[in-house]
């Protein structure tokens, strides 16, 4: 489960670091990616955990993307 969670946090976190390089004050966002890491790596078996991980995780890095960039503006 650990290894889901870091792996849904590096997808989650990606947008943060990126907008943060401008704005160094959204590093304060990394508990959204932790929360929505953790809410992404549920516990299903093997082979459908990727695509109900990933069908979670995605959505959630483009809201917070757009939330990021309105933000930064």
């Amino acid at each position: 489960m650990r290894k889901r969670q870091v792996l849904f946090f590096i997808l989650l976190a990606a947008p943060i670091v990126g907008f943060a390089l401008r704005r160094p004050l959204l590093l304060t966002a990394f508990p959204l990616a932790l929360v929505g890491a953790w809410w992404a790596a549920s516990p299903v078996s093997y082979p459908r955990w990727i695509v109900h991980g990933l069908v979670r995780a995605i959505p959630l890095a483009l809201v917070e993307s757009l939330a990021l960039w309105w933000i930064s503006r």
